[in-house]
């Protein structure tokens, strides 16, 4: 058995970044994908070089902050402002909600094609600025159209980089049932979620399948966090979980080992 344990949106704040460094130090995380476009993303590449037992991969952001792009060669994915509209906008200004906007068609996809393969092209650019090498895999965050999925099959493929979702269909990854992310998600819901003991009560799931896949999103909250993402409270319960000495005697007993992105090439 077979374990990808993972933590989205490493680097998109710098406290989110120190709390991912803690759970791969002090505990289970062994997959992260960098926000290239965020003031913090060099402090983030530059720590994660002493972590070599973690795959370094990067997350594709097209709803948080600015992009590297200038700002003339995308215009339809910016507000006046010059950063991106948030997933939240994008559902107001569209009206297809998130659940709907997904790798299946859709009509008036708020992302064109042309932009949005620029600036994917260009956040793979700037990670190997960042970091001197490729990243270990790629993937989307937060909302995934059918526009966003091609640029970045587009560019795995071009870039010769393993896409997150390609490598989960094809070794028929379980997901391990993640229940407790809820949209919207308020501060007072998120303080009485019990991240540690939810996921207690299903890995067990992990035991009937070859290969299972466990996202999270760890981190330490400071106050850029609240100016840029909805989910800040939750992210130190991921943490908490992520070093649970209950989870990893559950890993230990039951012979399951942790695997990256790599071990998959």
């Amino acid at each position: 058995m077979k374990l990808l344990f993972q933590s989205d949106d490493y680097g998109i704040t710098e406290g989110v970044a120190c709390g991912a460094l803690k759970g791969i130090r002090d505990g289970l995380i062994r997959n992260t994908g960098l926000f290239v476009n965020r003031p913090s993303s060099k402090f983030a590449a530059d720590q994660i070089k002493y972590y070599p037992q973690c795959c370094f991969g990067i997350d594709i952001n097209l709803v948080a902050g600015k992009p590297i792009s200038p700002l003339d060669q995308v215009p339809s994915l910016v507000k006046p402002s010059g950063d991106f509209y948030t997933s939240g906008e994008i559902v107001a200004k569209t009206g297809i909600s998130l659940m709907d906007m997904n790798f299946d068609e859709i009509e008036n996809d708020p992302y064109p094609f042309d932009e949005t393969l620029i600036e994917v092209e260009n956040q793979v650019k700037h990670f190997i600025e960042l970091v001197g090498r490729k990243p270990g895999y790629i993937q989307g965050h937060s909302l995934m159209t059918p526009n966003i999925n091609k640029a970045i099959k587009m560019m795995a493929e071009e870039y010769e980089i393993p896409y997150t979702m390609d490598v989960l269909e094809k070794y028929n990854f379980h997901w391990v049932t993640i229940n407790w992310y809820v949209r919207p998600f308020p501060v007072e819901k998120q303080l009485e979620t019990d991240v540690e003991d939810g996921l207690m009560k299903v890995i067990p799931e992990v035991l009937d399948h070859e290969y299972s896949f466990l996202i999270s999103h760890v981190g330490f909250v400071d106050e850029d966090l609240f100016r840029c993402s909805n989910y800040t409270v939750i992210r130190v319960k991921d943490l908490f979980m992520a070093c649970s000495p209950r989870l990893k005697t559950f890993i230990k007993e039951n012979n399951i080992e942790l695997i990256t992105y790599d071990d998959l090439k």
